[in-house]
């Protein structure tokens, strides 16, 4: 990951209608270090300035990521299509309260990599498996030997 490639200047001239396509692969999940670590999704980000001070940043992200399944630990390929608002406000020192984000006014910038990671991870569903007879078989039949028989089910 460049150092500027993610980052939006937000006191420069013109940003208000600004978009920015963002190409996300293998080597950025590897350097945010969460539970997805590879995938290609493509992220547009749109930037709409109501104010000098108040953005809206609308994230298209589209493209396919790689989790581990809940039940065998292999990657699974979940498909995603998800689009999402951030509003963004400059302000006195940084505060982020949700859905929006104070960035201080004397910096200026913001570094949408892991808002744009945040809103990818958000989009998996609760729970991610393989479909049925999909998952590792070699795991399978360790957590067979490990689970505990319950001698109530035996009878």
């Amino acid at each position: 990951m460049k150092a500027n490639e993610y980052t939006i200047d937000l006191l420069a001239p013109n940003v208000d209608g600004t978009e920015k396509v963002f190409h996300i692969d293998d080597t950025f999940f590897q350097k945010v270090d969460g539970l997805v670590q590879r995938g290609q999704v493509t992220t547009t980000l749109h930037i709409e300035g109501s104010t000098r001070s108040v953005f809206r940043f609308h994230f298209h992200s589209e493209g396919t990521v790689f989790a581990p399944c809940d039940r065998c630990l292999a990657d699974v390929e979940v498909p995603i299509d998800t689009d999402d608002t951030l509003t963004v406000k400059l302000g006195a020192e940084y505060s982020d309260e949700g859905e929006s984000v104070v960035i201080p006014e004397s910096e200026g910038v913001i570094d949408v990599s892991q808002f744009i990671y945040e809103l990818i991870a958000l989009s998996l569903p609760m729970k991610v498996v393989h479909e049925d007879g999909q998952c590792d078989e070699a795991m399978m039949a360790t957590l067979e030997q490990l689970t505990p028989v319950n001698k109530f089910d035996e009878e």
